[in-house]
């Protein structure tokens, strides 16, 4: 008798414990579906994208004197990893650059130089979303960060009323990216917001975003004034 004692108080120990620990799990699984809900409806759009343009207003707030720098302009890509950003200041053509697996080009046009790397810049990233949700999730954490939209605002983050945000978290170092901020309304991106490493800001807000447009493989291909200085790294 004793020993069915002892065995029915231990199996209504450990019924206790486990079901004081299922509440604890349980909102830890809901945010967990909750931003994978969002990503899904965010990102999975793009998935098997074929081309993309857009226009777009940038804002770089420095995170030491909090001064912010302004320019837009244009952003191209074709699938795989074709990608050309057209910069503009005052109306006029200050930067061009253009991405694609093997290099990326720079050209200053104020300076007449341009910089051939033989790598992919930190453009590839700001605009990972453009590979859709599976090849995102292969570089980085996806979370809901919705609820710290207020917060974020505070930042100098400009988010407008009525967006979701996911926060992208690499999962190895990316050089001046410390996380990616994706913002949207009604499932539609809006902005992408980088912080770097020394907390600065930049933020690309977008418009005229179009899907699958017809793009020509021949206007990503840089071409380098004559006269201009080029360095390769």
């Amino acid at each position: 008798m004793k020993l069915a004692k002892i065995l029915f108080i231990l199996v209504l120990s450990f019924s206790s414990l486990f079901a004081a620990e299922a509440p604890a799990n349980a909102p830890k699984n809901d945010q967990k579906n909750e931003a994978e809900s969002i990503a899904s409806a965010i990102l999975g759009q793009y998935n098997g994208l074929k081309s993309f343009s857009a226009k777009y207003e940038r804002v770089f707030t420095q995170s030491s004197t909090k001064k912010k720098s302004h320019d837009n302009g244009t952003i191209l890509f074709i699938a795989p990893s074709d990608i050309r950003m057209d910069t503009f200041a005052g109306g006029k053509m200050t930067e061009q650059t253009f991405v694609d697996s093997e290099k990326t080009t720079l050209v200053y046009f104020e300076k007449k130089s341009a910089m051939v790397k033989k790598s992919a810049n930190e453009a590839a990233e700001y605009l990972s979303f453009l590979k859709g949700l599976d090849e995102v999730s292969k570089k980085f954490t996806i979370g809901d960060s919705t609820a710290t939209i207020d917060k974020a605002r505070k930042t100098g983050m400009v988010i407008k009323d009525g967006s979701k945000m996911l926060k992208l978290t690499p999962k190895t170092a990316i050089a001046n990216v410390k996380y990616i901020f994706i913002t949207a309304i009604n499932n539609e991106i809006d902005s992408v917001i980088i912080i770097d490493q020394l907390k600065n800001i930049n933020q690309f807000t977008f418009s005229d975003i179009k899907r699958d447009p017809a793009l020509d493989k021949k206007d990503f291909k840089a071409n380098i004034p004559a006269g201009f200085e080029v360095s390769e790294f």
